[in-house]
């Protein structure tokens, strides 16, 4: 994304206190200094930032790697869930976008909700966390909090106790790095 100001509007209209953005550190426009503003980058810095930031993959390979903070599922499957029980992971993120779910015929939505049970039931037992995102590409696709709700509860996730985890593991992430300030 090579301008943040559309975000930053999107985040203000929606009355947003965070919203994570896809960020090239090449950008012309500088993300430096922009509060609830959370840059999701393809690989770690080389150097200290003035912006937070989360390292993003969707490679399934990343599940081990210490430089990757959140792997994206593209594909929800038994073959994804095998091999995450079997990937030694610690305080990751696996986000999976709801998007897809939307689409989805009943059995294969019946089939997709027990594997996110089962995906969150393996990250509160190893340290992880379940990231549930709308995966929407425009405001038309974005998903209500009510929903993401009736879905964690489906689930058999509270609510209260999936949002204070999520938080409280995005805080965790962002004060592990190294920031710069200016004196």
């Amino acid at each position: 994304m090579g301008d943040i100001q559309p975000a930053l509007r999107f985040k203000d209209l929606l009355g947003l206190k965070t919203i994570g953005i896809e960020y090239n550190t090449g950008s012309r426009d500088s993300a430096d200094g922009e509060t609830g503003v959370i840059c999701l980058l393809k690989r770690k810095p080389l150097t200290s930032t003035k912006f937070p930031y989360l390292v993003v993959s969707d490679n399934y390979d990343d599940l081990v790697s210490k430089d990757v903070d959140l792997v994206e599922i593209t594909a929800i499957d038994q073959r994804f869930y095998e091999r995450l029980r079997n990937t030694p992971t610690k305080k990751l993120g696996i986000e999976i976008a709801v998007r897809k779910l939307r689409s989805a015929d009943g059995q294969k939505l019946a089939k997709n909700i027990s594997l996110i049970k089962s995906i969150h039931n393996f990250t509160e037992r190893y340290g992880n966390q379940l990231v549930l995102t709308s995966g929407a590409s425009s405001i038309f696709e974005m998903v209500s909090g009510r929903c993401f709700d009736a879905l964690l509860e489906l689930c058999d996730v509270k609510p209260k106790t999936y949002w204070d985890s999520l938080n409280n593991w995005l805080e965790h992430k962002i004060s592990m790095r190294c920031y710069t300030c200016d004196t």
